[in-house]
C-alpha cells in the first residue's frame, strides 16, 4: 500500500477532528519529500552492506533480503530518516546487556520523532515506574482492569441480538483506552472524555508533526515548530491535561503533607512522582507529559496487537470454539474473576496470541537504538556513536532453521512447543530470547509486555465469551499496511459481532 493510502486510512480510523485530517495531504508531502532527501544523505556504516533503496517506503522485503544473504553480519537499510543497521541475532550476548549509556532507547525515540520540539520521547521516569511499579502491582489491578473490560466493551461494542459490524482497530482503540487509564490515573478520571480525547490525540498529532518538521532542515525546526498545526497541538493537549490532572496532584501533596497515615494510591500517577527527581515530583506539567508518553505506547500497541489477534481468529474460525472452551474452563474451575493464577492457565490463548505476533509484530525491527559510545562487534564491524541500530525480529519470526514450517500458521505452535520436558517456562507470549525478538532481549525488552498480556488476554475472553465473532460476508483476512519498519493492521477493516446464544 502506497504511503498515501497508509495515512488516510490511519487518520480516518483515529477519533480526530476534520481539522486534523486536512492536514494528511501535508503529512504525505512531508514523508514522500523526506524519502527523497534521504537518496542524499543516506549514510554508511563501516563494513555494513546497504540493502534497500533510499526512498524506499516499505523496507519488508528489503529486511528479508538482508536477512537471508547477510544472516551473521551487519547490513544497512536506508530508512526515510537515518540509516539504520541490522545486527544479527549471533551479536545479541554483545549488545543485549549494554546500559542506556552506550545503546539508548531513549535517545534514538527522541531523535526518531524530534522529541525537542514534539514532546514525544522516554525519560528515566517512565521505564522505572513501567518496570518496576506496574509490573509489581499487576497481580492487585487484575480486578480493576476485568471490571474495566466489563464497562468498555459494554460501552464501545454493547448488545448485538443480530450481527453488527464493527471497525475494529477504531474500537479496540477506546476499550484499550479506557483500560490502561483505569490504572494509569484511576476512576473516575480515566473516563473523563477530555483526558481521553488528550491521550489518543496526543499520540497521532505528535506523529504527524514530527513528520512534517523533518521536511524542513534542521536549521529551521525551532522556528517551524510554532507553525505546524500538529506540534502546537500536541503543546495544548498536555496544557488541558496538566489542567486535569493538577487538582489530583494537589490533594494528594495535601495528604501527604498533612497525614501521616496516607495510604498512597497505587496508579501511574504515583508511582510516577515517586520515581521521579525530587524537582518534578511536584511538577503537574512533568507528570502530566510522562503520563501521555506511556499512553503513546501503552494504548497503540497493544491495540494493534489486540487487532492482529482477532484478525487472525476471524480468518482461522476453527480456533474460536477452542480459545472460548478453555477461558470456560478455566472460569469453571477458579470462578468468574480472573486471578494471575487462572490467566496463567489461558496456555492456548497465550499460544495464539505468540502465533499472531510471531507473523504480525507491531514493527518489522526490535531494539531500536541508538550508539552512544563507538562499539566494536567481534566480526570487526565498527558502529560508530549516533548511529541507529535494530534487530530484524520479522524475518527471524519466519526462519525455518528455528521453527517448522514457519510460512504456515499454527494457532497452538507454542503451546506444542511447551508442552514438550522442560520448556513449561518458555515460549510464553512474554518470553524473549534470540528465536523470540518481538519483545527485544535482555535488558533492552520491553518492561511493559506484562501488563499488555493482561490486557489482551482479558479483553479476547470476554469478547469470546460474550460474542460470536467472524469476517464480514465474502471478506478475506484485512490486509496489514506496511510503512517503513512498521506493520499496521488495516484501521479501516471491520469484523462482525452477534450475541452469544446462550
Amino acid at each position: 500500500m502506497a504511503p498515501s493510502e497508509l495515512h488516510i486510512a490511519l487518520l480516518r480510523s483515529l477519533p480526530i477532528s476534520s481539522k486534523v485530517l486536512g492536514s494528511l495531504l501535508v503529512l504525505v508531502s512531508a514523508y514522500l519529500i523526506h524519502c527523497l532527501r534521504s537518496l542524499r544523505s543516506s549514510a554508511k556504516v563501516i563494513n555494513s552492506p546497504q540493502i534497500g533503496k533510499p526512498g524506499d517506503h516499505d523496507f519488508h522485503e528489503a529486511l528479508s533480503e538482508g536477512y537471508q544473504n547477510h544472516k551473521d553480519t551487519t547490513f544497512t537499510i536506508p530508512t526515510a530518516h537515518h540509516a539504520m543497521v541490522i545486527v544479527p541475532p549471533r551479536y545479541l550476548d554483545e549488545i543485549k546487556a549494554l546500559p542506556e549509556s552506550v545503546l539508548s532507547f531513549q535517545n534514538q525515540v527522541s531523535a526518531r520523532f524530534l522529541g525537542k520540539y514534539t514532546g514525544l520521547g522516554v525519560n528515566d521516569t517512565l521505564v522505572r515506574s513501567v518496570k518496576v511499579d506496574l509490573t509489581k502491582n499487576i497481580i492487585s489491578i487484575i480486578q480493576e482492569l476485568q471490571d474495566e473490560v466489563d464497562y468498555s466493551i459494554t460501552k464501545h461494542i454493547g448488545s448485538c441480538p443480530e450481527w453488527k459490524e464493527i471497525p475494529l482497530y477504531n474500537m479496540l482503540l477506546h476499550l484499550v483506552a479506557l483500560l490502561s487509564g483505569r490504572i494509569f490515573v484511576g476512576l473516575p478520571f480515566s473516563r473523563n472524555e477530555t483526558w481521553l480525547e488528550a491521550t489518543l490525540k496526543y499520540t497521532i498529532d505528535g506523529f504527524v508533526g514530527s513528520e512534517k518538521l523533518w521536511c524542513y532542515p534542521k536549521l529551521l525546526h525551532s522556528i517551524m515548530q510554532y507553525v505546524i498545526p500538529e506540534v502546537r497541538n500536541v503543546r495544548r493537549y498536555l496544557k488541558n491535561g496538566a489542567k486535569l490532572l493538577e487538582p489530583i496532584m494537589k490533594q494528594r501533596q495535601r495528604a501527604t503533607r498533612e497525614d501521616p497515615n496516607f495510604d498512597k494510591p497505587s496508579d501511574m500517577v504515583q508511582w510516577i512522582v515517586d520515581n521521579s527527581e525530587v524537582k518534578n515530583s511536584s511538577d503537574t506539567d512533568y507528570v502530566t507529559k510522562t503520563q501521555m508518553l506511556i499512553s503513546v505506547v501503552a494504548i497503540h500497541t497493544t491495540t494493534m496487537t489486540t487487532a492482529q489477534a482477532l484478525f487472525d481468529l476471524v480468518s482461522h474460525p476453527e480456533y474460536i470454539d477452542l480459545l472460548r472452551e478453555e477461558v470456560r474452563k478455566v472460569q469453571a474451575e477458579d470462578g468468574l474473576r480472573w486471578t494471575k493464577a487462572s490467566i496463567a492457565k489461558l496456555r492456548k490463548m497465550d499460544s495464539f496470541m505468540k502465533e499472531s505476533q510471531r507473523f504480525r509484530p507491531p514493527g518489522l525491527v526490535t531494539m531500536n537504538r541508538q550508539v552512544e559510545r563507538e562499539i566494536t562487534l567481534s566480526n570487526g564491524v565498527i558502529l560508530p556513536k549516533g548511529v541507529h541500530i535494530g534487530v530484524a525480529a520479522g524475518p527471524n519470526a519466519l526462519d525455518p532453521e528455528l521453527f517448522d514450517d514457519p510460512e504456515h500458521f499454527d494457532g497452538l505452535r507454542f503451546a506444542k512447543l511447551r508442552a514438550l520436558p522442560g520448556n513449561d517456562n518458555k515460549y510464553q507470549f512474554v518470553t524473549t530470547g534470540p528465536d523470540q525478538l518481538h519483545w527485544g532481549v535482555g535488558s533492552h525488552a520491553c518492561p511493559g509486555r506484562f501488563f499488555a498480556s493482561y490486557e489482551i488476554k482479558m479483553l479476547l475472553a470476554e469478547i469470546l465469551i460474550r460474542y460470536d465473532i467472524e469476517l464480514l460476508p465474502g471478506a478475506e483476512r484485512p490486509r496489514d499496511l506496511a510503512i517503513d519498519i512498521r506493520v499496521i493492521p488495516d484501521p479501516m477493516a471491520a469484523i462482525r459481532f452477534r450475541n452469544r446464544k446462550i
